[in-house]
């Protein structure tokens, strides 16, 4: 009988046990209540601060005060999702259903490569695989190209050689946990540029230039200094030709101008002719006076006496034979 009890401890001390968790900066991340099939009311704190209660059945849910609450839902009835996950997350996070309480442990990476993932070679680059945690049990470490392991969260790349390019693993193991993540990395070669000698002071066994050989390089150095390129001579940086050119521009400007204004005098000196013109031709405007054609009245009869017909003269005898 003792066994027996026994054992039902043992199983519901396992089945209350926390459970680790890791997830990536960015991602979404489901943090898991128990096995229990069947929930009638859930509660997720984060640390001392409630991040919500869901009563199962109604459906009724109070909020708390955590960060949290505005980046996470229950999903399943029981499950805690957070989507984006952030550093701050990291940390203890308690889950009560029905009365069992669950401890759990959220871990939170974040895998970068400073300057860029693009690298040349001579150029220096770290790649840093940085793990926030409230208890510092977990082991990190890079995996290179080649196969080799760094036993380190921070990797410096002074100066970046040609192997390093590949696919470089940063491995977080916490007990049975384990989280992976993969950058690749390209290096190129770098553009070849001129090195100076440097001098050495402290060997005072080098032989002094003699007089002849320092009058025969400044004579060389004088005669390269002051010989023109092969394109003429220069001025202010400038072979000739340009200088011609940009004068040419120039005289080519102002004899666009000078034509622009002698056309525009032109023309208001003809605009002025013709108004004079129009104005000479014009007839000097007079008053018009309404000149109606009446017709005249015909001429009336005097009235008086009437003229009397002449009497006629008379007879005069025929003259006798």
């Amino acid at each position: 009988m003792k066994t027996i009890i026994w054992f039902g401890v043992v199983l519901g001390a396992l089945a209350a046990a926390g459970k680790v968790f890791i997830a990536e900066v960015g991602m979404k991340k489901a943090l898991e209540c128990g096995n229990r099939k069947t929930i009638t009311d859930v509660q997720w704190n984060h640390g001392s601060e409630q991040i919500c209660k869901v009563d199962v059945k109604t459906g009724r849910s109070i909020k708390g005060k955590s960060n949290i609450l505005e980046r996470s839902r229950i999903i399943q009835d029981k499950n805690l999702q957070i989507r984006p996950v952030k550093e701050m997350d990291a940390g203890r996070f308690t889950c009560i259903a029905d009365g069992a309480t669950y401890e759990h442990t959220l871990i939170v990476v974040s895998v970068s490569v400073n300057p860029s993932s693009d690298l040349s070679t001579g150029a220096e680059a770290s790649l840093e695989c940085r793990v926030t945690e409230s208890d510092q049990k977990s082991t990190v470490k890079w995996e290179k190209p080649g196969g080799l392991f760094e036993n380190s969260p921070k990797v410096q790349l002074s100066p970046v050689e040609a192997s390093h390019g590949g696919p470089w693993q940063c491995h977080v193991t916490n007990g049975a946990e384990n989280f992976s993540k993969t950058l690749m990395i390209s290096v190129k070669e770098a553009d070849p540029k001129l090195t100076l000698p440097v001098p050495n002071h402290g060997n005072t066994n080098i032989p002094k230039p003699s007089e002849d050989d320092c009058s025969s390089r400044c004579k060389d150095s004088g005669s390269t200094n002051h010989q023109p390129p092969s394109g003429g001579m220069t001025l202010l940086g400038l072979i000739w030709w340009v200088w011609v050119a940009v004068g040419v521009g120039s005289l080519v400007v102002i004899i666009l101008i000078i034509v622009v204004i002698v056309m525009m005098r032109r023309i208001r000196r003809r605009k002025r002719k013709l108004l004079k013109m129009r104005d000479a031709k014009l007839p000097p405007r007079t008053k018009k006076y309404c000149q109606c054609e009446r017709q005249t009245a015909a001429a009336q009869p005097q009235l008086g006496r009437r003229r009397e017909k002449p009497s006629a003269q008379p007879l005069r005898p025929l003259l006798m034979e």
